[in-house]
């Protein structure tokens, strides 16, 4: 199955950490929203979404280049969020 993991991470890379991990399981590609070729995501069979949680939401770049995307058929989804929100541990 060719996977595509698009990604948003910003304060502590915990996205980017948690992507990376995904893309060596499912070995898949990881791009950035602002890296994406839209024209490219038709050859993928399943396509990951993830970033932090900014005032309850998915990155805005992440949900303006989901906006862009064309209407798919046969294809395989999934979402992920990272947030920061809870005590450190020491």
């Amino acid at each position: 199955m060719k996977t595509l993991i698009i990604y948003q991470s910003i304060h502590h890379d915990n996205t980017e950490k948690i992507a990376k991990v995904m893309a060596n399981v499912l070995e898949a590609k990881l791009v950035k929203p602002q890296e994406l070729d839209i024209s490219t995501v038709a050859e993928y069979d399943l396509i990951g979404f993830g970033s932090g949680i900014y005032w309850g939401k998915h990155h805005k770049s992440l949900l303006n280049m989901v906006d862009k995307l064309p209407s798919q058929k046969n294809k395989k989804a999934f979402i992920f969020s990272t947030s920061g929100v809870g005590k450190k541990v020491s």
